[in-house]
């Protein structure tokens, strides 16, 4: 007889994410553990785009595969986020799709995630590295505010980042910036 295949690193994330049900004050925390299980899963897309609409009869197997793999990737998504939820958004959500139900959560809990987007971008923006520490630990922390940003839909491009990135390094790194700016 076989068994499924499961793989412990999914069934662990999924057990994190199921810790703690979303009840609305704690959207941006359950957001980013849902990214971290989707991503696993190599799922994150279908928060990003809707299911395709039904294709003609006559497209090629290819869309049709494709579009019937979203279909069953959003299904399993839904469930769990469904799974992840209080009852009482359980109900509001149990009929809608991985996509629908993300852009209607961000619509609801929208001030809180513009709060949270504000303060981070705050942090980025005023992050200064002190003169003598880590680089690495520096770009590290300069990083994740960037990925933070994505999260909350305020996506930086690589340039952009990079920019903020090489302003925020103390004047000893001022040579480093020119040769910097210079070579590209």
């Amino acid at each position: 007889m076989t068994t499924p295949t499961v793989t412990t690193s999914s069934l662990t994330i999924r057990s994190i994410l199921e810790k703690e049900k979303l009840s609305g004050p704690n959207f941006l925390d359950w957001f980013r553990q849902l990214i971290i299980v989707l991503k696993l899963d190599k799922n994150d897309y279908v928060l990003d785009e809707p299911i395709p609409k039904e294709l003609p009869t006559n497209a090629p197997k290819s869309s049709k595969d494709a579009r019937v793999k979203h279909v069953n990737d959003s299904t399993e998504m839904a469930c769990i986020m469904l799974a992840t939820m209080t009852p009482e958004l359980q109900k509001t959500f149990e009929f809608h799709e991985a996509f629908e139900t993300i852009e209607q959560l961000r619509v609801m809990f929208q001030i809180q995630a513009k709060q949270e987007r504000f303060k981070t971008l705050n942090a980025f923006i005023g992050c200064k590295m002190v003169e003598g520490s880590s680089v690495s630990a520096h770009v590290l922390k300069m990083e994740a505010y960037v990925e933070q940003l994505a999260c909350l839909g305020f996506p930086f491009g690589d340039e952009l980042a990079t920019d903020v990135i090489l302003a925020s390094l103390p004047t000893s790194f001022n040579q480093l910036l020119l040769n910097f700016t210079m070579s590209n």
